[in-house]
């Protein structure tokens, strides 16, 4: 149908006809479009990586084997068995068409181009209040239908257009026009990528600087570009490939005169030279197999960075843009330093949950996905793995009033609940959005009648509430910014005596508080650096006379609340000396007024007397 199209803009050199002529496929596209565009959005209003990877289905190997059979071993096997001589004649071939070969990949770099600022455009317009959110999604819709449109369809509009725009008659017959047709065609493809960069973490990493004073320039230059350029230049290679043999609009639109590679391969056909074009197809799929390798590393790469942590791109950020942390707070009492970085036993990578038992002892977990129990002093005492790991480790730990300790494996969405040896005695929960299932959960906590407590985030953003025997019994909360609403939940805290509730709401920048049925009773802090505001609080303790202990983040520091919800003291401040944070997860308290942070950062647990 799209070559009938061609031969009939060749007859009439006419878009209008065309268009008539490609009505009833235009009412296809649209359909496909919309299907595609209201899953797309579905998609889009969902974190990134809120879900677990599907299960590959049975056989899944088998299925790939037949289509790489199917789609390139079984057509190479033919050309390298029809072909008379090779290497010879793929060289040949490179030889005569390397001025159409250059020609077409100039054109399809600038189509690659053009596409990547265009979805990313498309994308950044949704965070831009409600009328950028509606031009976007204008502009995503109207991309997604043109991926589906015929190429015929999309060159004639293109040339409609540039014959009716204010703009020079040569454009409209030069090498741009090619671009922009080869763009319109398959932005849709750099959209999907590009989704791809925008995932929770990021999100988490840019509302961080901007908090720390960075513009918005700055914030993607130091801390989203050097995770997400391999990304950039994998959909930028993506596009080029799709443009290289893009035909239907590409013919309409070239200058006369011209030729490009595949219209080159077009005329061999035409005029049965097979061995030349047994060459230029070999000469194609190889120039293809570098490309697709050099995505696919870049892929990977992208994988490998977004892992990067956040505290090696945020100290650049700080250092390059001139936007420094928090102030530093009043200086703690330091009673002692436990663990260094490594692998070994009272050794940490990454530390960022932990807990205090009724013996003292601290159980605190990594990111080697290990769990181990240390005395207070930093003895060595024993260690658990984490059964899965591969997904991501957990981030909270708590002792429960059994003695087990209760350890939410947030990438897993479950609670593991262990002995204080290490052997598992149960878990709870499963990936969902139903009561009793969870995502991204964060932190458990225990009221006095038995019932526990459960954070989580990712699309719940709320607290779950079971019984002493693990029943599901309701929940609470819903994501956003208002009332009784939570962005990423990240720690609960009891007080016992005052039956309360704490939850810290960590990118809403404040901690909630709630009776133990769940009604909102109020919330405490703002975004900022001052007394009484908080960054990312990460974690809760409270001291035994009912002061809360915020543990933030985002400001490197504890900061005090009393019963009331006001702030008493501020202590600590970024760096690498005693007494100085880098980036705490952690914190717990015991009855003496010390209290335990997780110095994550600087790979340790610092001790401080309150």
């Amino acid at each position: 149908i799209g070559a009938k199209l061609w031969v009939l803009f060749e007859v009439t050199s006419s878009p209008a006809v065309v268009a008539r002529a490609a009505l009833p496929l235009a009412v296809l596209a649209a359909a496909a479009g919309a299907v595609v565009w209201r899953r797309w959005r579905q998609w889009s209003t969902q974190p990134a990586m809120a879900g677990p990877e599907a299960p590959a289905p049975r056989g899944h190997w088998l299925v790939l084997a037949a289509l790489l059979g199917l789609s390139f071993v079984v057509p190479m096997g033919l050309l390298i068995a029809n072909a008379e001589s090779l290497p010879a004649g793929v060289l040949a071939a490179g030889r005569a068409q390397g001025q159409e070969m250059q020609r077409s990949l100039g054109i399809s770099a600038c189509a690659a181009a053009v596409a990547l600022l265009t979805a990313a455009g498309a994308l950044a317009m949704s965070g831009l209040g409600r009328c950028g959110a509606a031009l976007g999604a204008a502009m995503q819709a109207t991309i997604f239908l043109a991926m589906f449109l015929p190429g015929s369809l999309v060159g004639g509009a293109m040339l409609r257009l540039a014959s009716s725009a204010p703009v020079p008659g040569w454009l409209g017959r030069q090498w741009p026009i090619v671009s922009a047709g080869q763009a319109g065609r398959f932005t849709g493809v750099a959209l999907v990528v590009l989704r791809f960069a925008g995932d929770a973490r990021d999100r988490h990493l840019g509302e961080l600087a901007s908090v720390d004073g960075a513009s918005a320039a700055a914030a993607w230059r130091y801390v989203h570009l050097p995770r997400t350029w391999p990304l950039l230049l994998g959909a930028l290679l993506c596009v080029l490939m799709f443009g290289l043999t893009e035909l239907p609009a590409t013919m309409m639109l070239q200058p006369a005169g011209a030729c490009t590679f595949a219209q080159r391969l077009l005329n061999q056909m035409h005029y049965v030279r097979d061995q030349q074009v047994i060459a230029s197809c070999l000469l194609l799929v190889g120039l293809y197999l570098l490309l697709a390798a050099a995505a696919v590393g870049l892929f990977a790469l992208f994988r490998l960075r977004r892992g990067l942590g956040a505290g090696i791109l945020l100290a650049a950020l700080a250092g390059v843009s001139g936007c420094g942390a928090a102030r530093a707070g009043g200086e703690p009492d330091v009673v002692g330093l436990i663990g260094r970085t490594g692998f070994g036993e009272g050794e940490f990578v990454y530390p960022r949950a932990i807990d205090r038992a009724a013996d003292g002892s601290l159980f605190v977990a990594d990111k080697t996905g290990r769990v181990q129990r240390l005395a207070a002093d930093g003895r060595f005492l024993g260690q658990f793995r984490m059964p899965d790991v591969e997904a991501g480790k957990p981030t909270g730990l708590s002792v429960g009033p059994d003695g087990n300790l209760y350890v939410a494996d947030t990438h897993y969405h479950r609670v593991m609940v262990y002995t204080p040896a290490g052997r598992l005695v149960r878990h709870f929960g499963r990936y969902g959005t139903d009561g009793g299932c969870f995502i991204y959960p964060t932190d458990v906590a225990f009221a006095p009648d038995g019932r526990v407590f459960v954070s989580e985030y990712g699309g719940n953003d709320r607290v779950s509430v079971f019984s002493a025997q693990g029943r599901f019994l309701y929940s609470f909360g819903t994501p956003g910014r208002g009332a009784g609403e939570f962005s990423r939940p990240s720690a609960l805290c009891v007080d016992a005596k005052a039956q309360v509730l704490y939850v810290a709401d960590a990118c809403n920048h404040r901690v909630a508080r709630y009776a133990l049925s769940g009604k909102l009773l109020g919330c405490v802090g703002a975004v900022g650096g001052r007394p009484g505001e908080m960054r990312y609080p990460y974690d809760l303790a409270l001291l035994a006379d009912g002061t809360l202990v915020v543990c933030e983040y985002g400001n490197n520091r504890l900061q005090l609340f009393d019963r009331g919800g006001s702030s008493v003291a501020v202590v600590g401040g970024p760096g690498r000396g005693p007494g100085q944070l880098a980036y705490p997860w952690g914190v717990c308290a015991d009855a003496a007024g010390r209290v335990y942070v997780v110095d994550a950062g600087n790979n340790r647990v610092q001790v401080w007397k309150l």
